[in-house]
């Protein structure tokens, strides 16, 4: 059995780093299945693309303000998505259908739409603001006193709009993704490889042992890198408070 990666504990350069190692141990010790092939070559365009947005973030100081903004929205809209969520448990049935009425359209948007590359999410906060602008959900989200957060919410995309325009600005003249669109596209195709090698595994048991043993090995070794820094930050954190 693969062991899970958790892509949202990495740096981009750890993902970058563990997704070539990957690669390369599948290139080694795979069978030729074709679909593992097709992942692989996938990857290693993915890789390139994220190692050259690694080196334009250092090199972009818009970068910053970018990702500040873009981490604005994202609280955002989580906020304002846990907000509505509550309200399904109250008792006023005024306040349950204003829920309905809106929990329906958050989930068509998409209740995760944050974790989307930068443009993807702009296009489907966008389309969900012009659907909660309507003046009968506008009555429903200020039924549940959500109007606040939600107002707060198209400031920051709006703002995030800005920033990330004049980002594109400078881009212009440059030929390589943003760094979260270029990790939005690395780590399905990561999650895929582990999965297909799990499938393959689990249909013919035991002919790919050492590849999953080397491929957990990996997990370990970055996984380990990546508790030890996020437990590193929380003591801080806790020092500090």
């Amino acid at each position: 059995m693969i062991k899970k990666l958790r892509t949202s504990f990495l740096l981009p350069a750890e993902l970058a780093e563990t997704a070539g190692k990957y690669v390369d141990a599948t290139m080694d010790l795979s069978t030729a299945d074709p679909f593992i092939a097709r992942i692989t070559g996938l990857l290693e365009t993915d890789i390139d693309n994220l190692n050259a947005a690694i080196t334009a973030v250092r090199v972009n100081k818009l970068v910053d303000d970018v990702a500040a903004a873009d981490a604005t929205r994202d609280d955002l809209f989580v906020g304002f998505r846990d907000l509505v969520d509550a309200h399904k448990r109250r008792t006023s049935q005024a306040i349950i259908d204003a829920y309905e009425q809106i929990w329906p359209l958050i989930e068509k948007a998409g209740t995760t739409l944050y974790r989307l590359g930068y443009a993807e999410q702009s296009g489907k906060l966008e389309a969900l603001f012009a659907e909660l602008d309507k003046p009968e959900n506008q009555t429903a989200i200020a039924t549940m006193h959500a109007d606040g957060i939600y107002a707060d919410l198209k400031q920051a995309q709006a703002d995030f709009v800005t920033i990330y325009n004049e980002r594109l600005d400078e881009d212009t003249r440059k030929d390589y993704p943003t760094l979260s669109e270029a990790k939005g596209k690395t780590v399905p195709h990561v999650n895929i490889l582990l999965d297909a090698i799990n499938i393959l595994d689990e249909t013919d048991t035991g002919t790919h042992d050492t590849l999953i043993e080397r491929l957990n090995g990996i997990t370990t070794e970055i996984m380990a890198v990546a508790r030890a820094r996020k437990s590193r930050g929380e003591n801080e954190l806790e020092a500090a408070e």
